[in-house]
C-alpha cells in the first residue's frame, strides 16, 4: 500500500498523548521554536517545542511563515520491499522500493526524525545527541532511505528539496562547526545516491 508521510492523526500509540493528541504533526507560524527528541528512548517521535524550552534543533522563522512539521521516525511505518541494502556499496537507488505493509523479512527502512515544510520547500532533519559510534554515517543512512521512500510515494508533489540537516548540539558544543573526520565521505555517498548534500548544524533559518 502507498505510504502517506503526511497522514495525521496517524493512530500510532506513541504519537498520542493527553497534552498533544497529534504530537507527530503540527503547524506553527512562531518566530522561533525548536524540535525535541527527549523521548526517543520511549520510542516517541520528536516533537516541536516553544521558544525557551530545551531542544535539540533550533528553527528561526523571522517572517512568521506557516510551517508544517511532521515526524517520521517512530511514526511512519515503512517496510523495505526490494533488495536495496545499505551495506552494498554498489546499491542502485533505482531499485529501491518500500511499502506500508510487511516487506522483505518484515524489515523497516532507516528513518530520519522528520521534516518541516514551508512554501514549496521541504527540509528533512536528523537529531543526534552523542559523540560515540558512527552517528554521522547513521544519520546519512537515515536520510538516504527516508528520502528515497518519500520521493517514491510523493513523486507528484512539486517540492524543493533543501539540504538535509544533522543536528548534534553535543558535537557542536565540543568542537564548534569543525568538519567531522568522516563528513566528506558521508556527503559524497548521499550526493551519489540522492543528489543532495547535508549540513551539520544545530539550527536552521527559514527564509
Amino acid at each position: 500500500m502507498p505510504i502517506d508521510f503526511f497522514a495525521a492523526p496517524c493512530n500510532q500509540p506513541n504519537c498520542i498523548s493527553r497534552q498533544q493528541p497529534t504530537r507527530c504533526s503540527t503547524s506553527v507560524n512562531m518566530g522561533q521554536f525548536g524540535v525535541s527528541d527527549a523521548n526517543a528512548n520511549a520510542r516517541q517521535p520528536a516533537c516541536l517545542v516553544g521558544q525557551g524550552v530545551p531542544n535539540d534543533f533550533d528553527i528561526f522563522n523571522p517572517n512568521n511563515k506557516l510551517v508544517r512539521y511532521k515526524a517520521i521516525d517512530y511514526c511512519v511505518t515503512i517496510f523495505r520491499t526490494s533488495n536495496y541494502y545499505l551495506k552494498d556499496n554498489n546499491r542502485n537507488p533505482a531499485i529501491f522500493s518500500s511499502d506500508s505493509l510487511f516487506g522483505i523479512g518484515n524489515q523497516q527502512i532507516r528513518r530520519c526524525e522528520g521534516f518541516i515544510l514551508f512554501d514549496e520547500n521541504i527540509l528533512f532533519f536528523e537529531i543526534k545527541t552523542g559523540l560515540n559510534g558512527s552517528w554521522l554515517k547513521d544519520a546519512r543512512e537515515q536520510f538516504e532511505e527516508t528520502i528515497l521512500s518519500f520521493r517514491e510515494h510523493h513523486h507528484n508533489l512539486n517540492l524543493n528539496y533543501l539540504t538535509p540537516v544533522i543536528s548534534n548540539k553535543t558535537f557542536i558544543e565540543s568542537y564548534g562547526y569543525k568538519l567531522h573526520q568522516n563528513e566528506n565521505v558521508q556527503k559524497q555517498i548521499l550526493m551519489d545516491k540522492l543528489g543532495l548534500d547535508f549540513v551539520l548544524t544545530d539550527h536552521f533559518t527559514i527564509q
